[in-house]
């Protein structure tokens, strides 16, 4: 799955949860690349009224078995560090060579895009 939009903006945070929620509890490996904006929904110490913060969620499927990556370029355009204590532990600061090896192993491929 490709992310490229925030967290409260668009409805795509929300639509990516729930299917990789989903996709999860029926068994399904889940790799997420986030990309531009996407990169700020793990982000910690997220303080929304009155939604549940992105990065909890983000959490609850790391710690169900997502695998989460970050654009490393992209967190550095958002003057995040690059080792990766401003995310939800479990989110792995990256670059695009690794986007590239997750869509050439998947067989299904979804993008979250403004």
């Amino acid at each position: 799955m490709l992310l490229l939009t925030g967290p409260y903006t668009y409805q795509n945070s929300e639509t990516f949860y729930e299917i990789a929620k989903t996709a999860l509890e029926k068994g399904h490996e889940v790799k997420v690349f986030l990309f531009v904006d996407g990169v700020n929904n793990a982000k910690l110490n997220q303080e929304p009224d009155p939604e549940r913060p992105m990065n909890e969620r983000f959490q609850e499927l790391a710690d169900a078995g997502a695998v989460f990556q970050a654009c490393g370029l992209c967190t550095t355009a958002r003057g995040f560090d690059q080792e990766g204590t401003d995310y939800t532990p479990g989110v792995e600061v990256t670059g695009l060579t690794e986007l590239a090896e997750i869509v050439g192993e998947c067989d299904r491929f979804l993008t979250f895009v403004p």
